[in-house]
């Protein structure tokens, strides 16, 4: 009928790693906690998920064969986010309905001319010598921390910092050993 709004179509929804809100512009759906496998498990997902502060659950039963999901701490960060080594990560999934696609640049600060930046900060993943491989993801250049996170306590997810290489990239223009980048855009 002439007159009657419609359901909201389009849009796009995308995490923002680090951080408890969404960028200006940008709807919170849900503030979270950063969830993985354990650092040194070989079993497990692969990726990070953006857990909610308070679940549900369907049943009360523990499974018999399962996987377990860890909370993720920044591990040796104090270089570049001082004071947040070994504190738990937050995460905030965000929406925002003027934009219909998302794209996270690596090795980047800026996004293309056309294009909204919703946040940069670095490409993150866990530490390189470790069993269990996860996805990269972008976490905020200005992270905030879980209240009362903050002990090392060796049974959790970590995220840490990735940096380049020349072995098969061109130095210059990159840099060795440099912490590599990361720019979340909208469209």
């Amino acid at each position: 009928p002439v007159g009657q709004a419609g359901p909201k179509s389009g849009g796009v929804v995308y995490t923002r790693w680090g951080r408890k809100s969404c960028p200006a512009g940008a709807e919170l759906l849900y503030e979270g906690i950063t969830g993985g496998s354990r650092w040194d498990s070989s079993g497990g997902g692969a990726n990070y998920v953006c857990l909610p502060i308070v679940p549900q659950y369907l049943s009360t039963n523990e499974p018999t064969w399962y996987s377990r999901m860890y909370g993720t701490k920044y591990e040796h960060v104090n270089d570049i986010f001082p004071g947040k080594d070994n504190h738990n990560a937050p995460c905030a999934v965000c929406y925002t309905s003027t934009k219909s696609v998302k794209l996270m640049i690596p090795a980047k600060t800026r996004c293309p001319s056309s294009w909204t930046t919703e946040y940069k900060g670095y490409l993150m993943t866990n530490y390189y010598g470790y069993k269990s491989n996860k996805v990269y993801e972008c976490v905020d250049e200005n992270p905030e921390s879980i209240d009362g996170s903050g002990a090392d306590v060796q049974t959790a997810a970590q995220i840490c910092f990735t940096r380049s290489t020349c072995n098969g990239l061109p130095c210059p223009p990159y840099v060795s050993n440099r912490a590599i980048t990361c720019v979340v855009c909208t469209k």
